[in-house]
């Protein structure tokens, strides 16, 4: 939770504002009188109600310190310009030698901030392409003499993490060169990649253990397509019979349900676009079990020089990331994913060095060397609770990524609000979504008839309620349609006012949410992300290559940046940040994802629970733009051409 003492700022950003903590500000004499503060770098949930106590001083920390654009303001405008179909430096992109000529800071600023930070003993380990930031390693008591503060560790979310207690400061002399802090603090830890499966069935006791009681019906099958099976379920919605969940969505399947299968046979299939793909770590099996899995759906594989990895190793971080086994799957849905909407794009997999400072490397990286033209990222933090010196710094990357015509594109969460999980305390979305120069990608639950046609999509949230088969007949274990257990991420921004894109479009009602003033609203887009509707994804683990449907808007994210390889393909200029673009195409180009008129449900192949779709948290989806689908999922062919012809 933000303390309410703390004071806000609007730090112009284009054409919104960031909402950061007001501390002083770089500028402004803090005590003592030599030293100026550095706003942004205590992160809001470092309370005194979570304090769990203090760091050994010779505990060791790694950070960064980021250095301010030279014409910051000039950057802003000229991100918005290049994007804006409306300007007349529409597209007009800057290389990033170009880009790095005007904005980034200097060889010299470097050196007094490395001089710096050397003069307290603290080691400077790199600096960053660019001129961005440099980092640097030092203990707890050099970081608390350096930095004017002093650092503690917090409980949140079953986690001790680290971060500093009061204020950052640094002397007056260096406070020039110095525009975040970031590192200090361990709420990077805090991001997860966004794929979900079906919660294990094991929640259904095994018939011969339930005495007396209902018989559970016979074991069922998954289906390959919607309604293709269904399973026994007490009464649901006035049936007693309901679905049974995608075995896992085909390439071909979701190729036809977009209506991009045409487009793909007749040569508008991605070739001469690349899509880079950031995740922490890197699977091993990450180009075989993709070919295999291409191979398997007769679909192509990849062609020599199709695909390529850069991998940060060594890899670090291991416990405090969930690890490789915990990321390896989320890499491989990616890749397929994108792959599978657009077979003849390149595909440039980007492995974190780990979850923290190593996915800001990993983006400044790609952004530095103008690496793709659409780049999907399919992590986040829950909510927007970073520091906001962090924000400010990865808003930055992402500013530079539109001057260079590079699309990023996020996933907007699988957790719907974030406060029925636990993971906030108020509604809001996660960051980097929520950032106004980046595409956020919602989720749908979709249906794919026989033919591989579009049926229909609802907004990504499921309610799940567990049958009972102790009682005779079955019930459920509360009335339906139960608990959440996962949706879309979506809501009002906190940090972010209305970019200038949204105006018009997004409703009033949900811009100014959380107040008198219009807010970022997110997603931008939707996209397949139920797992009871899911990809089916083929991964090698323990030797043994395998399928298994799974979800999240880590799914959407890779479907949605495929779609725009396709929008690509041909085109005279990259389409580089989509927001303006997307947002100025006729409504009529998407499909509008609304509330379906009766509750439509689906269960597993062993009828352990009714699943109730389009119950996402305190989200909703509605006509024209909601908080779980943002305008739509893209119309095929129509939604193609127009993109690829402004």
């Amino acid at each position: 939770m933000r303390p309410h003492s703390v004071r806000r700022a609007l730090i112009t950003i284009g054409a919104t504002a960031l909402v950061v903590p007001f501390l002083g500000g770089v500028g402004a004499s803090a005590s003592p009188s030599d030293r100026v503060s550095v706003a942004g770098a205590t992160p809001t949930w470092a309370t005194s109600a979570s304090l769990a106590g203090t760091p050994a001083a010779s505990d060791q920390v790694s950070f960064t310190v980021a250095l301010p654009l030279h014409n910051a303001a000039g950057a802003d405008l000229l991100a918005q310009q290049v994007s804006n179909p409306n300007s007349a430096q529409y597209q007009s992109y800057l290389s990033p030698a170009q880009f790095n000529a005007r904005f980034a800071p200097t060889d010299a600023s470097v050196a007094r901030v490395k001089s710096f930070l050397s003069g307290q003993g603290i080691t400077v380990t790199s600096v960053a392409d660019g001129n961005r930031w440099v980092s640097a390693s030092g203990t707890v008591a050099q970081v608390n003499k350096a930095f004017g503060t002093v650092m503690k560790t917090y409980s949140l979310r079953g986690k001790r993490l680290r971060a500093p207690s009061t204020a950052v400061s640094v002397p007056s002399s260096v406070a020039p060169d110095v525009a975040q802090v970031t590192g200090l603090d361990d709420s990077a830890l805090l991001r997860k990649p966004m794929s979900v499966s079906i919660p294990d069935d094991g929640s259904m006791p095994s018939a011969h253990l339930v005495t007396p009681g209902a018989t559970p019906p016979p074991l069922g099958q998954c289906s390959t397509y919607w309604g293709q099976h269904s399973q026994t379920v007490p009464d649901a919605y006035g049936k007693t019979s309901v679905p049974t969940n995608i075995c896992g969505y085909s390439p071909q399947q979701l190729q036809g349900a977009y209506g991009v299968a045409a487009a793909i046979k007749a040569g508008q299939n991605g070739h001469g676009v690349t899509v880079a793909i950031i995740d922490a770590y890197g699977s091993p099996t990450m180009q075989s079990d993709a070919n295999a899995y291409a191979t398997g759906f007769g679909q192509p594989a990849f062609k020599a020089g199709q695909y390529s990895e850069t991998l940060f190793q060594p890899f670090n971080l291991q416990t405090e990331c969930q690890g490789e086994a915990g990321w390896n799957g989320e890499e491989t849905l990616d890749v397929e994913a994108v792959h599978s909407l657009a077979p003849g794009a390149t595909v440039h997999y980007f492995g974190a060095q780990n979850c923290d400072d190593g996915i800001d490397a990993a983006l400044n990286y790609v952004v530095q060397h103008h690496s793709a033209d659409i780049v999907s990222n399919s992590y986040g933090n829950a909510g927007e609770e970073l520091p906001a010196d962090e924000i400010q710094l990865e808003h930055s990357i992402f500013l530079q990524a539109a001057i260079e015509g590079m699309g990023m594109y996020f996933s907007s969460g699988d957790d719907g609000d974030d406060v029925t999980v636990g993971d906030t305390t108020k509604a809001e979305p996660d960051y980097p979504a929520s950032d106004p120069m980046v595409t956020a990608v919602g989720g749908t639950s979709l249906a794919v008839d026989k033919h591989n046609n579009y049926q229909f999509e609802t907004g990504w949230g499921s309610d799940r309620d567990v049958i009972n088969y102790a009682t005779t007949p079955a019930s459920y274990t509360s009335p339906l349609p139960g608990s959440f257990i996962f949706g879309a991420g979506g809501g009002t921004s906190f940090n972010f006012t209305q970019p200038a894109y949204q105006r018009g479009v997004v409703p009033a009602s949900l811009a100014k949410k959380n107040g008198s003033t219009a807010m970022r609203v997110v997603p931008d887009v939707g996209a397949i992300a139920d797992p009871y509707t899911g990809f089916a994804v083929g991964q090698t683990t323990g030797g043994v290559f395998g399928l298994r449907p799974v979800g999240g808007t880590s799914l959407a994210c890779p479907v949605f940046a495929g779609i725009q390889a396709l929008a690509s393909t041909g085109r005279r200029h990259a389409i580089g940040f989509a927001n303006p673009l997307l947002y100025s195409l006729p409504s009529a180009l998407y499909r509008d994802v609304t509330p379906s008129k009766t509750p439509i449900a689906v269960t597993t192949t062993n009828a352990s629970g009714t699943v109730t779709l389009d119950r996402d948290t305190s989200l909703t989806t509605a006509r024209g733009y909601d908080e779980v689908t943002g305008r739509g999922s893209p119309l095929g062919l129509l939604f193609l051409l127009a993109e690829r012809l402004l």
